[in-house]
């Protein structure tokens, strides 16, 4: 017998002939949009903000909504990097948010179906804003400065010998110390040479500051010994500290200051607490003054330190910042504004620590001038211990600006020769080397505390 074929039916109809009385549940509806994080932000105009816009899909009963569409509408000619998100399974999403060109108040709004929510952000003028950064310091803020650095102290304090031997200064004997002792807390290191045979309280101190951001090198107190020649090299007592957070280094030892850096400020924390070491635990070092030789960063530090403390009989400053108000340090503030920091010893501190808290808002523009004023030399030169400045004029480093800021600020207050020299070299680079009879000069100046 032959079996009888069936008709094909629709697939609807087999399965209701097969008694499935399935239904379809449609899926959960967003109701509401959450700004988790992002909102409320400062950026320079057509800038990204720094923290992504977060934002959560939830439905009538609060629950999250996966695989949502979240559409992003920034005002002001503003983009982010995507359009449109899906939200992940906890209902949740994000984007990259870049500023319109417009200064002012800018809007993102957030929509999945019929929900919506709204974000904001602040758009700077950058211009506007250096503006009113870079107006020139009052004395009230000035006062505010010396207020602060009159609180702080620097006792010898914790003090330990880390090494002493004997040591070769120019191919004369010498004794070297590393020494450490407590600055705020955090232990510092830095190094004293004495020349052997020297009688009790008969060598003055020379204090040698470096620049850069890398340590210092117990071998670069050969440069001032060099630099002094045979006949005075052995009538000094040497100091060389670093700075915190970075090395002092001899051979193939190192020993790493503790702390966060401060570049020029604490700095001087630094340099004034080892000097009081060196006075307690050095007795051929004649008492009650110092003379300071400073490059670059260390010439920044040598200025203020001799405004801090009245023991600081001379200075000799090379290529070193003075005036943190003047268009070269605008310049580099307005490039690290846009997020592009130069290269150069301080700028990554300054950067992190003034510039972009003064940006985001977290830094009110008070604290953000009171910064510059503190470590603007320039501003407190009245106070300054007689002085030897040297700078050249393509110094791609340390702009010539801020020696002739000094110098005129000097001139101003009338002081010359032989209180305040001041020598431009033409052609001259961020180089000791290259800024002709610089070395002589600074030796003679040096000398007169020889008496």
């Amino acid at each position: 017998m032959r079996a009888r074929l069936l008709p094909l039916l629709p697939l609807p109809i087999l399965l209701l002939a097969c008694g499935d009385d399935s239904t379809t549940t449609p899926g959960p509806v967003a109701a509401t949009i959450e700004i988790l994080s992002g909102d409320a932000q400062r950026a320079v105009q057509g800038l990204p903000l720094e923290e992504r816009v977060a934002v959560r899909v939830l439905d009538d009963a609060n629950r999250p909504v996966p695989g949502a569409a979240i559409a992003f509408a920034p005002s002001s000619g503003g983009h982010t990097d995507s359009a449109s998100v899906a939200t992940d399974d906890g209902g949740r999403a994000s984007v990259i948010w870049v500023l319109g060109p417009d200064p002012g108040e800018q809007s993102l709004t957030v929509s999945s179906g019929n929900a919506s929510a709204r974000a904001t952000a602040e758009s700077l003028d950058l211009e506007a804003e250096l503006e009113l950064l870079f107006m020139p310091a009052t004395q009230a803020e000035m006062d505010v400065v010396l207020a602060d650095w009159a609180s702080r102290s620097a006792p010898a304090e914790g003090v330990r010998v880390e090494l002493s031997e004997d040591f070769s200064l120019g191919g004369s004997e010498a004794n070297l110390r590393i020494v450490s002792h407590l600055v705020g807390g955090y232990r510092h290191y830095g190094a004293i040479v004495t020349p052997a045979g020297a009688e009790d309280e008969s060598l003055p101190m020379l204090v040698y500051l470096h620049g850069g951001e890398n340590g210092v090198s117990v071998a670069d107190v050969q440069i001032a010994a060099l630099g002094l020649g045979d006949d005075l090299l052995h009538r000094f007592v040497y100091v060389l500290p670093s700075f915190r957070a970075e090395p002092l280094r001899h051979g193939e030892m190192q020993w790493v200051s503790e702390g966060t850096s401060s570049h020029w400020d604490y700095d001087v924390d630094d340099v004034i607490a080892l000097v009081n070491v060196a006075f307690e635990t050095t007795p051929e070092a004649k008492p009650g003054g110092y003379n300071l030789l400073g490059g670059s960063r260390g010439g920044g530090v040598a200025l203020l330190t001799g405004i801090r403390d009245e023991r600081v009989e001379r200075i000799v400053s090379f290529f070193g910042p003075t005036d943190f108000f003047d268009e070269w340090v605008r310049d580099i503030v307005r490039e690290a504004a846009l997020r592009m920091p130069r290269d150069l010893t301080g700028v990554t501190h300054l950067d992190s620590t003034v510039v972009q808290p003064y940006i985001r808002g977290d830094m009110p523009r008070s604290e953000a001038r009171l910064e510059l004023v503190r470590r603007s030399a320039v501003l407190f030169a009245a106070d300054i211990p007689p002085l030897q400045v040297h700078h050249g004029t393509i110094d791609f480093v340390v702009s010539v600006s801020q020696a002739e800021s000094l110098i005129r600020t000097m001139e101003a207050l009338g002081r010359g020769p032989p209180d305040f020299e001041a020598f431009i070299y033409e052609s001259g680079g961020h180089d000791f080397l290259s800024l002709s009879e610089a070395i002589p000069r600074a030796v003679a100046f040096i000398s007169r505390a020889l008496g």
